[in-house]
């Protein structure tokens, strides 16, 4: 029991240190970058004042996902999202069962809502299983954060699910 709390403390950490990362990386960029919406002269955004989607860009960020039955703990990886006007797409790495070696790549694709609401779907075979993955949040010019699920049937486990929580922020530019 002590273990398991262990556990969950440490996903909860983990999570909350992924997601820590959009505000410093935003404030980082705000020091670089024109802003994208009005705002007074605390730097936050005035009531009734309309946020600018991102239009086109890539984003690079981490997925947490909670433990899964095996001695390995939770996974930690990386995570890369692509916009395109309203069209999203991402993906990320597919570990074998003791995560020690990359298999392949989840990929999926949603929208992005004039809002910043997001929402990104994958669904896929792989090595005798089926799997599912469901992610929404919002995301704006300085990046964002997901939550979802990722479900399988078949593999080692015979089938499951787990949350997971992922946050991105604008991917480096080339210097040119």
């Amino acid at each position: 029991m002590h273990r398991h709390r262990l556990q969950s403390r440490s996903f909860a950490l983990a999570v909350l240190a992924t997601a820590a990362l959009v505000p410093i990386a935003a404030r980082a960029q705000q020091t670089n970058e024109p802003a994208s919406t009005p705002s007074n002269a605390q730097g936050t955004a005035q009531p009734g004042a309309q946020s600018v989607q991102p239009t086109a860009g890539a984003f690079r960020g981490t997925i947490v996902c909670a433990r899964v039955p095996n001695p390995y703990g939770v996974l930690r990886a990386p995570f890369d999202l692509t916009v395109s006007g309203a069209q999203v797409s991402y993906a990320r790495p597919i570990f074998n069962w003791n995560s020690t070696r990359v298999l392949g790549s989840e990929m999926g694709s949603g929208t992005l809502e004039p809002d910043g609401k997001l929402h990104v779907t994958s669904r896929g075979a792989f090595g005798g299983m089926t799997y599912r993955s469901d992610y929404s949040g919002t995301l704006a010019a300085t990046g964002g954060t997901l939550t979802g699920t990722q479900s399988w049937q078949g593999g080692r486990a015979g089938g499951g699910n787990r949350t997971c929580s992922i946050a991105v922020v604008p991917a480096p530019q080339p210097q040119g």
